[in-house]
């Protein structure tokens, strides 16, 4: 039976929780009505459906932000086996399987907003936590390559 040595979830930060969204959308709603009507009086009636457009476009694009902040990744090591396990917003996206004992773990641009973690061994690489800040993935990295070491597998870079 393969025993969890370690177990990890890395999650995307979310500042703005569901009281702070409504909020902003209705100001931007009470906002955007009394700014359309002002425009309606005064002869430029089109503005309105614009400043409607403008109010319906904010509301998707936080809508997928928040959904892509449902995403989430899980790192399980074994005494075999590193599981990295990849959650859409809903369900399980992607499992993969590494072979312990020879990773490389390496972080690429590291203080860059680009940055990446990428897991490598063998013929396989994968990257892990894009949502993260750079200071977060150079703790993970960090993290990683101590734990790894810490239960024996020394073929770590």
């Amino acid at each position: 039976m393969n025993t969890n040595l370690y177990s990890l979830t890395l999650k995307p930060y979310r500042s703005l929780n569901k009281l702070g969204f409504f909020l902003i959308m209705f100001v931007l709603c009470v906002f955007s009505f009394i700014t359309g009507i002002i425009f309606m009086k005064k002869g430029a009636w089109p503005v309105f459906g614009f400043f409607g457009l403008d109010v319906l476009l904010v509301y998707i694009c936080f809508k997928i932000n928040f959904r892509k902040g449902k995403e989430y990744e899980v790192i399980h090591l074994t005494k075999k086996e590193l599981i990295i396990k990849k959650y859409g917003p809903k369900k399980l996206k992607k499992i993969y399987i590494f072979n312990p004992n020879w990773l490389n773990i390496k972080i690429l641009n590291p203080n860059s907003h680009s940055s990446k973690i990428k897991i490598i061994s063998k013929n396989k690489s994968i990257t892990i936590g894009s949502f993260l800040k750079p200071e977060e993935r150079i703790e993970i990295v960090e993290l990683l390559k101590k734990t790894l070491l810490k239960h024996n597998f020394y073929y770590v870079k």
